[in-house]
């Protein structure tokens, strides 16, 4: 059943490196999935062009397929490893395939920063009114800062000197778009949404705990990919300082080249009973960890919003995160979650410890958190304001 329709259809196009389900990439493709159904649901008619990216040693067939009503057609990357390893999407045949998608556009959506499809969209739009969510990628961070910065100098000026309506997904990555000098009059906040009722019905309390032999003491998650600024590695650090030394570490996550050095500081501070190393979760495994951790933690910096705490919100389990992020500011919003200075293994170590000895201050937490998020984060209402994004940008052009 259909919710209710606006008044004017939009055809829209979606133009993303990786989309479902390719959850090895991060928030991006679960992001974009979402809001397409969530058009979709709107009486829109919606259309997807993306890579056959789907993590690093796996691709998926390429070409047009229809994913529950929507038509997404995967363009095949030279090279998956490339992509993968060092986010360099090659995606062959893409121009002709853009321009027949473009040429029934009313509006196309871009999708990430870093990634030749937005220069091929923009070439192939041919007027057609255009709207960026980078989702916390427009600044150079983190990794191969000096490329991307020649990037931006030759391929990324073109994409934002055509794009005109910008989304940030929170008032910190307001701040990162002023910092690249965006007009703010054209720039949308517009959080990301969640899919309530992915969480209606959790996995058995216990199964994630029974599976990885985990036994009855507290557990600390970090569900997310292994990158440098997550600050895993200050995590870890924490966990070796906590006073409850029965606590359990579980990380969860696709390996981006960190894994080898968190397993080697592992190993040295003497915790290789209390940490666990999954590798990426989906499914019921992923809902499961997160219902079964006592606490979630999630203190990276650069973080503009950060998916992970109010999913685990949602099963039942409070976050401690950075106060230096979009993603602290929404927790703090919320009143929700603990905040601590990124990179101070110490604070994080007092937190963990205050949140696991108080039972009750996690549970209001949680309380709090579910009616945050059914306020502010549903997709029905961000699917609106989204619209509103797409009918500014039609107005910038008519």
């Amino acid at each position: 059943m259909r919710l209710w329709c606006p008044t004017v259809t939009l055809r829209v196009l979606h133009v993303v490196p990786y989309f479902q389900p390719a959850w090895a990439y991060g928030g991006i493709p679960r992001l974009a999935w979402g809001l397409c159904r969530a058009l979709l649901e709107r009486g829109h008619e919606v259309r997807v062009v993306t890579t056959d990216a789907l993590d690093r040693g796996a691709r998926l067939p390429h070409g047009p397929v229809d994913l529950e009503g929507l038509p997404v057609h995967r363009l095949p990357n030279l090279s998956n490893r490339l992509a993968y390893d060092h986010q360099l999407f090659l995606p062959r045949g893409a121009l002709p395939v853009l321009r027949a998608e473009a040429a029934r556009a009313d509006v196309v959506h871009l999708h990430g920063w870093w990634h030749l499809l937005n220069n091929a969209a923009v070439a192939a739009a041919a007027g057609k009114p255009i709207v960026m969510t980078p989702n916390g990628t427009l600044l150079p961070h983190e990794r191969k800062v000096g490329i991307k910065q020649a990037w931006q100098a030759v391929l990324g000026r073109p994409v934002e000197a055509a794009v005109d309506r910008w989304i940030a997904v929170s008032r910190a990555e307001v701040n990162q778009f002023a910092r690249a000098g965006l007009p703010a009059e054209r720039v949308h906040v517009v959080h990301n949404g969640i899919d309530l009722g992915e969480f209606e019905a959790l996995p058995e309390r216990g199964s994630f705990r029974r599976r990885f032999a985990l036994g009855e003491g507290p557990v600390v998650l970090y569900l997310g990919k292994l990158t440098p600024r997550k600050g895993v590695d200050h995590l870890v650090e924490a966990l070796a300082r906590m006073g409850r030394r029965d606590a359990q570490l579980v990380i969860a996550g696709n390996d981006m080249g960190v894994q080898a050095g968190l397993e080697r500081q592992v190993e040295g501070l003497g915790l290789g009973r209390r940490v666990l190393f999954t590798g990426l979760l989906t499914g019921e495994d992923r809902l499961g960890a997160l219902a079964d951790a006592d606490v979630l933690v999630y203190a990276s910096t650069e973080e503009i919003f950060g998916l992970v705490p109010f999913e685990g919100l949602l099963c039942g389990t409070p976050a401690v995160v950075s106060d230096d992020c979009g993603c602290g500011e929404l927790v703090a919003r919320a009143r929700a979650g603990e905040l601590v200075r990124y990179g101070d293994p110490q604070q994080l170590a007092r937190a963990l410890d205050g949140l696991l000895e108080d039972r009750g201050r996690r549970e209001r937490m949680v309380a709090r958190g579910r009616s945050f998020i059914a306020e502010q984060f549903a997709w029905p209402r961000i699917a609106a304001q989204t619209e509103a994004v797409y009918q500014a940008a039609l107005r910038d052009r008519s």
